[in-house]
Parts: structure tokens; C-alpha cells; sequence
């Protein structure tokens, strides 16, 4: 009995020595991966690991990552967003033990989520006749469509953590900021400092905050085109970014939170500067009136002056040309989106058919020249605005197909200019 014992434990060493570490468990949140970069994919080994290199790790569909092996776990980190979804198959070869050669195979499998999306749905133009507007919320792919809030004459919305911040017109013509949380019947009013009007809302969701231009009804108050700051971590109460003026507060012409950061992009009277919430200070970067988008990395932002276009390098503040390349005869309508590694852009474009007429189209660049992507095809048709998903997976594309017709957006795949889906409404937003 005891030979048998031996031969036994002898077999099982040498079977567990020739097999190679064996993977036990895998953890990945599927919802966050679509909608921040840096996430990480956590592969859990039944014994130590030695070190691994990118090398031996693929990703399909591929996607640029970073790796790093603490123990029994190796981590995979995601330095983009991944595809809404999408079914991610991920292998690890060469797996190794630092105590034996004896290597295995890892292999993981996943599907990304698919976040909600909001846009705002205009009601009849006869308010009497009870047709209010809607905030609807769907997802990229099928039919559904749930009312989130609706009420008459809604201005604007932004979504800000679990909530929405909603924009009214008030029967007196001045604006009225509500807060919103979908699937609950609750809605906070947020105290503005006097009656006034609402313009650019914007939110930052990772700080959990609302910003916004106000402009009072009575001058005498102080509030012309004020950049107006809510802090929703805090006491649901505004204050403001002081100006140039010593004891007056900031007055924007346009202005826009930059992802993950307390940091703050204006232009006012032709002139950039960047605002640091928290510390209240800013920093003038240059002549340019206008901004066009963050780009998917965090790190660069699109701004325009004096007709050009130029990348801002956020973290060190250089500014460089942004030139790009166009169809033969055409002209740009705004700044241009980025794509997610710089490399690629989107812009809203001008182009004349055959017949002589002009037409607006939505082109995408890269080095090797310009694809249109969607094309309005009519010369009625105006483009109101294009935006992209913040895995740059979509475009969002609200056409207005002539003059006092109602806006409907139009969901394109970027890479292939399929259309996706096309909702009646406008100021699409993902989370």
C-alpha cells in the first residue's frame, strides 16, 4: 500500500510540474471599459506568476493595453475605451511559474455593455395643445425609448453622475435649473442666485459638477454672460470663478469642463485661458476665440482662432497646427473632432456637387486622405451638430432637413459611415 501511496503522490507532482499555472478567475466591469480608459482586466492564477510581457498578450478586437503581474494576478490594463457591444476575446500564452518551466495557455472571454444614451425630443409647436418636450433615454442598438423627464419648453439638459440637470423656460421667459435622477419621482430645484437666463450647460461627470452662462434679468445684479459653477459633491449651491477684474466674477463667451479634471477651457474678448476650479486661479494660453472638442484621451483639446485650427497639448500647454485633410474644394464648418489616438479627425464639411450646388457632408481624415461618412445629400439640409460617442465608436449627426423643420440625429458608425439608428431629437448624449 505504501509502493501504491508513493507511485501515486510521485504521479500527481509530475502531472501538477508539467501543466503550468491554471486560471482560476477573471474579473472585468464590462459597463466601465466602454466609458473610461485605463480599466483594467484582473486575470487570477492558482499559484505565482512570473512576469509577463505585452507581447504575449492578444486582444481581439485589438486594442493598445498595458500589462503587469503582482503575484498570482496578471492585469491587463485598457488604454482606450473598448466597443459597445462587442465580444473581447483575450490569450495569454506562455504562462509560467517563477518556481518551474512547465507553461499554459490563459483565455478569457467578455461582451462590453451598452450604456444608456439620452436626447432631448421637441413636443408639437402648439404648447397648448399639452405636447411637452421630452428627455428620452434608449441605448445605441434597438427600439427602446424611455421618458425620463418631461416638461414644456425644455431648454437643455446634461447629465452628471446617476442624475440629469435640466434647463426650462419658465411663462415669464427666464430660466429654471432642475436636478433629476432617473426612475425616481423626485426633482430638486437648484437655487440660481436671481432670475435670469441659462446658456452653454455643460457637466463634468467624474467631478460631479454643472456649469453654465447666466445672464440676470436685472443688470443691476451683475450677471452678464457669467460662467456660474455648481458643486454637487458639496451643498447644491452656485459660486463663480473670479475674472481679470479684480473682485468681479469670470464672464465667458464660451467655456467647457475638460474630462477628469477640475480644469476649466474660456474664451472671452478673442482670449483663451484655463481656470482650475479648486484653486480658483487660471492662466492665460493665447489669442483664440472659440473651442471646439476635448480629445478622447483627455490630454489635447481642439481650439480656433483667426480662422485656423490648432491642437492645445493639456499637459504641457504647447499649441500646434491642426490641418485637416479635406476633400478637393472643400471647406470646413468648425472645428474638427479627434479621434481617439490624434491621429484621426472628423469635420463637418462644404462641398459643391456636379450640378454647382452646395452641400454639407461629414467627412473623416487620416494620412492616407478624406472618406465621407455621411452626406445630407440636399441643399436644405443644415447640419446642426456632430459629436462622438466617448469610445469614438459613433457620430452623432443632428440634421435639420430644411428650414424650420423639426432636427432628427442620425447614429453613424465612424469607421464605416453605416447608419446606426435616427432619432427624432437633438442634443444626443452619452454618460
Amino acid at each position: 500500500m505504501i509502493a501504491v501511496l508513493v507511485v501515486l503522490c510521485t504521479g500527481l507532482a509530475v502531472l501538477t510540474l508539467g501543466q503550468g499555472p491554471r486560471l482560476v478567475r477573471s474579473d472585468i466591469d464590462t459597463e466601465s471599459v466602454v466609458q473610461l480608459t485605463q480599466q483594467r482586466l484582473l486575470m487570477h492564477s492558482n499559484e505565482p506568476l512570473a512576469e509577463i510581457d505585452v507581447e504575449q498578450v492578444s486582444v481581439t478586437p485589438s486594442i493598445p493595453l498595458k500589462v503587469a503581474t503582482d503575484g498570482s494576478t496578471l492585469s491587463i490594463t485598457f488604454e482606450q475605451r473598448l466597443l459597445y457591444g462587442t465580444d473581447y476575446v483575450v490569450s495569454v500564452s506562455g504562462v509560467t511559474s517563477p518556481f518551474q518551466e512547465a507553461g499554459s495557455t490563459f483565455d478569457y472571454s467578455f461582451t462590453t455593455g451598452s450604456p444608456p444614451l439620452y436626447y432631448l425630443q421637441k413636443g408639437g409647436p402648439d404648447a397648448a395643445a399639452g405636447a411637452d418636450d421630452a428627455i428620452v433615454r434608449t441605448t445605441v442598438s434597438g427600439a427602446a425609448r424611455d421618458v425620463v423627464y418631461s416638461a414644456p419648453r425644455i431648454q437643455d439638459f446634461a447629465v452628471v453622475g446617476s442624475s440629469l440637470a435640466i434647463v426650462t423656460e419658465t411663462d415669464d421667459g427666464m430660466s429654471q435649473l432642475v436636478l433629476v435622477a432617473p426612475g425616481q419621482s423626485a426633482v430638486e430645484t437648484l437655487p440660481l442666485p436671481t432670475r435670469g437666463t441659462i446658456t452653454q450647460l455643460g457637466s463634468s461627470v467624474k467631478q460631479a459638477m454643472l456649469g453654465f452662462r447666466f445672464t440676470s434679468a436685472d443688470p443691476a445684479a451683475g450677471y452678464s454672460n457669467t460662467l456660474l459653477l455648481f458643486d454637487l459633491l458639496a451643498k447644491h449651491t452656485s459660486f463663480t470663478l473670479p475674472g481679470t477684474v479684480i473682485g468681479e466674477p469670470l464672464e465667458v463667451d464660451q467655456w467647457r469642463f475638460i474630462p477628469d479634471s477640475t480644469l476649466i477651457e474660456t474664451t472671452a474678448g478673442g482670449v483663451m485661458s484655463i481656470y482650475d476650479s479648486a484653486l480658483q486661479q487660471g492662466a492665460v494660453i493665447g489669442d483664440y476665440d472659440g473651442l471646439g472638442e476635448v480629445a478622447p484621451t483627455g490630454t489635447q483639446s481642439v481650439i480656433s482662432g483667426q480662422g485656423t485650427f490648432h491642437m492645445l497639448d493639456l499637459l504641457s500647454g504647447q499649441v500646434s497646427p491642426l490641418t485637416p485633410i479635406l476633400p478637393e474644394g472643400a471647406t470646413a464648418v468648425g472645428p474638427p473632432l479627434l479621434g481617439p489616438d490624434g491621429s484621426t479627425t472628423v469635420s463637418v464639411v462644404n462641398v459643391a456637387g456636379v450640378d454647382g450646388v452646395t452641400r454639407q457632408v461629414v467627412v473623416r481624415s487620416d494620412t492616407s486622405g478624406a472618406t465621407v461618412v455621411f452626406d445630407t445629400a440636399s441643399a436644405d439640409a443644415r447640419i446642426v451638430s456632430v459629436t462622438q460617442s466617448p469610445n469614438t465608436q459613433y457620430l452623432a449627426i443632428a440634421v435639420q432637413p430644411r428650414p424650420g423643420a423639426e432636427i432628427a440625429t442620425s447614429l453613424v458608425d465612424r469607421s464605416s459611415g453605416a447608419a446606426v439608428r435616427t432619432l427624432a431629437g437633438l442634443r444626443l448624449t452619452w454618460p
